[in-house]
């Protein structure tokens, strides 16, 4: 067997992984809607039962939001693999994008989560806890990315530009957050605004400043992650 065709099987496998990997992901984040989604249509109080708050909400977390971008770089790059990869195409521009994208977010979700979030949903809101899709989603998800960054084959050249996808995707994601909560009941309690994370919240953390403080060092942090993973994959990428 020849290295080219050695190199083109483990892209073959490695594309049925990344499916895989993609349709887990798809299955946890679908489980997971219509789970809570039944305790919410038989809710008593108005605004736990109200569905497209719920659905609303749902889509606002950025957890939710980092696994789908996941399940579709992973989906496309499977695809890509299966077909033109394998035949010896490069990346297109827009999946090496997407990688920086997914890879940037679920990575900085895993260690969020694991570094400030590990137990405080464990009682559940509306509807009960679910920990096995909490660890797929925040655990296993982010070490699939991780693998994917570090041995997946036929790695692409990112453009020191594609930093600025998941940094812009960043930026978007607070000012939505930050606008919307003044306008939504919380499901649970009936407070007057619902954040999707406590450190987003003012009432949880004395104010204004520890909100802005929390954002401040996570945007530090988002911006050198971002650099960091483009740098690593562009030195994977560097000529033999």
């Amino acid at each position: 067997m020849t290295r080219s065709s050695g190199a083109a099987r483990f892209l073959v496998a490695w594309s049925a992984f990344r499916a895989l990997a993609a349709l887990v992901i798809i299955f946890t984040l679908v489980y997971l809607f219509v789970h809570d989604l039944s305790y919410v249509r038989i809710a008593e109080d108005p605004p736990a039962a109200h569905v497209p708050t719920y659905v609303a909400n749902y889509f606002s977390y950025f957890t939710i939001e980092s696994n789908i971008f996941a399940a579709l770089f992973l989906g496309a790059a499977a695809i890509w693999g299966f077909t033109r990869g394998r035949r010896g195409a490069p990346q297109p521009r827009v999946l090496v994008a997407g990688q920086v994208l997914a890879a940037c977010c679920m990575l900085l979700t895993g260690v969020v989560y694991n570094a400030l979030l590990r137990g405080d949903d464990t009682a559940g809101g509306v509807a009960p806890y679910v920990a096995w899709t909490s660890e797929l989603m925040h655990v296993i998800a982010p070490l699939v990315l991780l693998a994917d960054v570090l041995i997946a084959p036929r790695p692409a050249r990112p453009r020191w530009s594609a930093m600025l996808v998941p940094i812009g995707y960043a930026i978007a994601y607070v000012l939505y957050t930050l606008v919307r909560a003044p306008f939504i009941v919380s499901p649970v309690g009936g407070a007057p605004s619902w954040y999707p994370y406590p450190f987003f919240n003012p009432a949880v953390q004395g104010g204004w400043g520890g909100v802005f403080s929390y954002i401040g060092v996570m945007a530090a942090g988002f911006a050198v992650f971002s650099a960091a993973l483009v740098a690593f994959l562009r030195w994977r990428a560097r000529p033999k």
